[in-house]
């Protein structure tokens, strides 16, 4: 018997599938070689049409036989059979996307943008929307090129700021180029090479240890490249707050993807544009923020300060660790919970992790405990930390109202004193375009300053925040975050910090080893092959 959905395909129909499915049958294959608002309306489909998804892709790009007769051995956008299924698309979107507003179709659609020379400061504008996938050049693995940044028209068209600014910014690059090497010469110092480790990845490790050391002085204009993908929803949202952000970067560079977006995606993102609502509000929340907050000088503080920890958060986590295997609700199991001692309650938390392998995600019950935290941190930091999107994440402007921090290896190195000069001369610049330019002016601000960002996350992300950015290969500045955060679970309820993955391990070998790891490996792989 025949598996439903199973179809029967000629020669030519089977040519056709050839080239955009991975599988002719089964019933389960990949799609590959469309335009992405034909996967769009592909995936649309299903919803609606008794066909499976290789028959309404025929149906899509040519009508059955009188398209297979005319089949080219090479599928391109020039081929007719491909133009009439992008026109479909079209005409299929502008009735059921743009016309009755059926927003989902357009999640199947994906866009890969490929950005160059964007500011540090813009990847963060971007990478603040969740549902996009970023790579960015990385500060510790590439050198960044002297007076290779962004220079803001706002401030080159006035002669004195513009001054201002360029020097400033060369300074710290000239500070970034005089650095390197004496903090490379401090590393190898500081941490011979291991007899049995080769030089070439000792070295990479030496240069790795330096960038991320002198990163600190980089400013936010640095110019900088970066991969992003999104489904063209995402696309479409994330371009509208672009096209209404403050900063002519990021509004330019939002107009040249709308742009470059529209030839993949023409219809999906008909409606980029810039938003009032997005305009208008941080004009109305930043003048009742000046009024209302008048003279209030900002507090330091502790880096990781956790603001709101509900203190049934036990009970209710052990509640949604049995909810499954219940019919009970989940406000009797709470109840019946809180009748459990302490040992009972922790064995259903081991036991909920027990079989839990070193890649295995903890499973969904994590997610009913909730922190809000507020974190102070560098810059540098920041930009790591951000990358954990699946929470709330509330950001101020980057400033220099808080300090800077000083790597370790800057002061062992006896290089403070260079170093503290350069953050000064930052810290006056950003003060004085500041006044009259308050977004312009976060260009100017090193990654060694530090800024506040608030984190609404669940224990599930907390747990992959603290695993993975608290190893020793990991940046010394988001370990110690990670390491906080930590502890301040913990002195509120070690049986859920109990659940945390947590590595102190304080010294740089770390990275040694795992550099020697890696390159064992590739050496084993090379002679396999």
């Amino acid at each position: 018997m025949k598996p439903q959905n199973q179809d029967e395909y000629t020669a030519g129909e089977r040519a056709i599938l050839a080239k955009h499915v991975t599988a002719i049958d089964g019933n389960v294959y990949c799609v590959k070689n469309l335009p992405e608002e034909v996967v769009a309306v592909l995936f649309a489909y299903v919803s609606r049409s008794p066909l499976s998804f290789r028959r309404n892709l025929l149906k899509l790009i040519g009508e059955g036989e009188l398209y297979v007769r005319n089949v080219t051995d090479v599928y391109g956008e020039d081929d007719a059979g491909y133009a009439s299924a992008k026109e479909k698309a079209m005409k299929f979107h502008d009735k059921w996307v743009v016309g009755y507003g059926h927003g989902s179709v357009a999640e199947h659609a994906d866009i890969k943008f490929a950005l160059e020379d964007v500011s540090i400061l813009f990847t963060k504008v971007l990478e603040d929307n969740r549902l996009g996938r970023y790579t960015e050049k990385s500060t510790r693995y590439v050198e960044f090129d002297k007076q290779h940044y962004h220079r803001p028209h706002a401030l080159l068209d006035d002669p004195v700021l513009g001054k201002l600014y360029v020097e400033a910014c060369d300074a710290l690059f000239d500070l970034y180029e005089a650095l390197l090497p004496k903090v490379r010469d401090y590393v190898r110092s500081r941490w011979p090479r291991p007899a049995e480790m080769p030089e070439r990845p000792y070295e990479a490790s030496v240069n790795a240890k330096a960038f991320d050391v002198v990163r600190y002085v980089l400013p936010a204009s640095t110019y900088t490249m970066l991969g992003c993908s999104m489904n063209a929803r995402v696309a479409e949202h994330a371009i509208t707050k672009l096209l209404s952000h403050p900063l002519e970067e990021v509004r330019l560079v939002g107009e040249r993807m709308l742009a470059e977006g529209r030839k993949i995606c023409p219809t999906l993102l008909k409606h980029a544009a810039q938003s009032e609502y997005h305009t208008e509000t941080r004009i109305v929340m930043d003048a009742l923020t000046k009024k209302l907050l008048t003279g209030t000088a900002p507090k330091n503080g502790k880096p990781v300060t956790i603001v709101h920890f509900d203190p049934e958060a036990e009970e209710k986590l052990i509640a949604a660790m049995l909810y499954e295997q219940t019919e009970m609700s989940y406000a009797e199991l709470v109840i019946k919970v809180k009748g459990l001692d302490q040992e009972q309650r922790k064995s259903v938390i081991q036991s909920y992790v027990a079989k839990k392998g070193k890649f295995d995600w903890p499973q969904r019950a994590l997610e009913s405990v909730t922190f809000t935290v507020d974190i102070l941190m560098d810059y540098g930091a920041f930009r790591d930390l951000q990358r954990h999107r699946m929470n709330t994440q509330l950001n101020q402007r980057v400033t220099t109202a808080h300090g800077y921090e000083v790597p370790q290896e800057i002061a062992d190195a006896g290089l403070e004193n260079e170093f503290a000069v350069g953050m000064e001369r930052a810290r006056k610049a950003y003060e004085t375009i500041a006044k009259t330019h308050p977004f312009e002016a976060q260009y100017v601000v090193p990654l060694a300053y530090r800024k506040r960002t608030l984190f609404v996350l669940n224990l599930r992300n907390l747990e992959h925040i603290v695993r993975l950015r608290s190893t020793p290969q990991g940046h010394i500045s988001y370990r110690r975050i990670a390491h906080q955060l930590y502890d301040e679970v913990a002195a509120r309820s070690p049986l859920l910090a109990s659940l945390l993955t947590v590595d102190k391990t304080e010294h740089y070998l770390g990275r040694l080893d795992a550099e020697l790891a890696t390159e064992k490996r590739r050496e084993a792989l090379e002679k396999r092959q």
